[in-house]
């Protein structure tokens, strides 16, 4: 694009060009490009290379020439991006806070085109060949374009910065300020809400890795005195406990429905690879539902969706009412759902480090080994001097202070939108369901695209922005199984049907998750459920001596006392 023009700039600019140039001698200058031309087609990618392969070429001219002519070459070298393309270097400008920079070799034609004058750098251009858009623009006398890339150039603050890239537009459109979440944005009358903090919980995931954790471990489980194994029931009851604990305003547990779901009906062999559910586990759900509605905490499930879409649809409602809230699950799906109101609190996280520079893995493993819940045998008092900065980043979100000994000690660390950034090259968590689209996802047997996995999906997401973007650009995809594997249609479709399969769905038309069926305030702890009308007696009675399980009933009471105290301070708050 630049071999006629970049002559003219290496020879306004080496010595032996400043010399032509003071001398009048044009045409040195103007036969210049033929030797770069000639010179072109073996000229290797790197710059420096190209600046190797320019003092063999023109080793034979005459002196004077071949100084003119090797400097053209080393200009236009240099002109020329390494690896990335303009789109990188303007990116990279502006997160420094600068204009984005324009190439130096359109820059310079129209530095050459203002001192030469338009007639004569008409006349280099036509003698030349060279049609290309910078010199054709710098020759017609385009001041948008010619007189943008000069003042660009020179650090003009009226400067046009150039496109990002050249590459197809896309469609995504980036994350908003006011985005909060779970695809929707802080209300307007967000100071008039009164806050508070919705915790959903996924029940299946909860009732699958208790199943699974008591029977990976070594000794016997844990059976009443009628011979039923009640060690789901005992680690359910207390990761219930755990959370009523944080004292949240909103707590719903949401679990599958039986039979399939609409995702079944778009790709046929969905989940298709996961064995049948054991039957011990179908026969404890509905014993884990009861207890958990016993203790005042609702069970939300939804025939043909899943129980991710219920979570969805609720945490959208919730950040639109005003309210925070976190997703109790391991599965990093809901990794699309993360805002600055929507937080995920995974089991067995190694993102985070407290003080004493132990993870809450490491704690995980060392304390609390009796599977309640509680963490370290000391209280949880050496967790709460956790780390000053990650506390007041989680409290000014309203979530609390994440050092919580119930949150930490068994390992449920907090996962916020600023770590899925840190990990996923600083993509918007929305973004997150086009890359689970391109690598697929193995447990719910979602393919994916064919050549690309989970380091090649980040760049181009960070490239094109979607699926789409990546698609429309698959010609200019370097890596090459990944371009044929976006570039065919068979790929394309994938694509797109993957993306369907993996997006949590936050608004479902269900009229039992909608109003007036279903009200924030039917999952609201304070409106009667937590303490009970009756103290948690009752409660309590049962995890003791029906389920038999005493150290859940005597954690059920504590909470109960706590609930009432602080509700007796808020209504003395109120008359005050």
């Amino acid at each position: 694009m630049l071999r006629a023009m970049a002559a003219l700039v290496a020879a306004r600019s080496g010595f032996a060009a400043r010399r032509a140039a003071s001398s009048g001698d044009v045409g040195l200058a103007g036969r210049a490009p033929l030797v770069v031309v000639a010179s072109r087609a073996c000229a290797p990618p790197c710059p420096a290379a190209r600046v190797r392969a320019a003092h063999r070429a023109f080793s034979s001219l005459p002196p004077q020439r071949a100084r003119v002519a090797c400097a053209a070459h080393v200009a236009r070298a240099r002109a020329i991006p390494r690896r990335h393309g303009a789109g990188t270097h303007a990116r990279a400008a502006a997160s420094r806070g600068g204009a984005p920079r324009a190439p130096r070799g359109a820059a310079a034609i129209a530095a050459v085109r203002a001192r030469l004058g338009a007639r004569r750098f008409v006349a280099l251009a036509a003698r030349s060949g060279d049609d290309s858009a910078p010199v054709a623009a710098a020759a017609a006398g385009d001041d948008d374009d010619a007189a943008a890339s000069g003042s660009a150039a020179s650090g003009s603050p009226h400067a046009k910065p150039p496109p990002p890239h050249t590459a197809a537009a896309s469609s995504y459109v980036p994350q908003a300020p006011n985005y909060a979440g779970a695809g929707a944005t802080i209300p307007e009358n967000d100071a008039e809400l009164e806050p508070g903090h919705c915790v959903l919980i996924d029940g299946m995931s909860l009732v699958f890795r208790s199943f699974y954790g008591w029977r990976n471990r070594a000794g016997d489980p844990l059976v009443n005195a009628a011979g039923d194994d009640v060690s789901v029931l005992y680690s359910v009851a207390h990761a219930i406990l755990a959370m009523l604990e944080l004292a949240p305003t909103h707590l719903a547990v949401c679990f599958d429905a039986k039979g399939k779901t609409f995702r079944h009906e778009m790709f046929a062999d969905y989940k298709a690879n996961r064995p049948p559910t054991p039957p011990e586990i179908a026969e404890v759900i509905p014993r884990c539902v009861k207890m958990v509605e016993d203790m005042g905490v609702p069970c939300l499930s939804e025939s043909g969706v899943e129980a991710d879409d219920v979570i969805g649809t609720i945490a959208r409602r919730a950040v639109e009412a005003g309210l925070h809230v976190s997703i109790v699950s391991p599965d990093k799906d809901f990794f699309q759902l993360l805002g600055p109101r929507v937080r995920q609190l995974r089991p067995n996280g190694k993102n985070y480090v407290d003080a004493r520079g132990g993870s809450a893995g490491a704690r995980d493993e060392n304390g609390g080994g009796d599977g309640d819940g509680r963490g370290d045998t000391d209280g949880g008092a050496s967790d709460a001097r956790g780390d000053n900065a990650q506390t007041k980043k989680h409290t000014e979100y309203g979530f609390g202070d994440p050092t919580h000994r119930n949150v930490t000690g068994r390992g449920l660390v907090p996962y916020t939108e600023a770590d899925f950034r840190a990990e996923y090259s600083d993509l918007d968590p929305a973004q997150f369901v086009d890359l689970l689209a391109m690598v697929g996802d193995s447990s719910d047997n979602v393919p994916g695209v064919e050549g690309i996995g989970p380091k090649t999906a980040p760049r181009l997401l960070v490239e094109y922005g979607d699926i789409e973007g990546a698609v429309a650009n698959a010609a200019d995809i370097k890596n090459k199984r990944a371009r044929e594997g976006l570039g065919s249609e068979r790929g394309a479709a994938t694509a797109l049907l993957c993306r369907s399969l993996v997006k949590i769905r936050t608004e479902l038309n269900v009229p039992t998750l909608n109003p007036p069926a279903l009200e924030l305030m039917d999952i609201q702890l304070s409106n009667g459920r937590v303490p009970p009308p009756d103290g948690g007696k009752w409660v309590g009675e049962h995890l003791e001596r029906t389920l038999e399980l005493p150290n859940a009933g005597e954690r059920w009471r504590e909470i109960c006392y706590r609930a009432k105290l602080e509700a007796e301070e808020r209504k003395k708050n109120r008359v005050a």
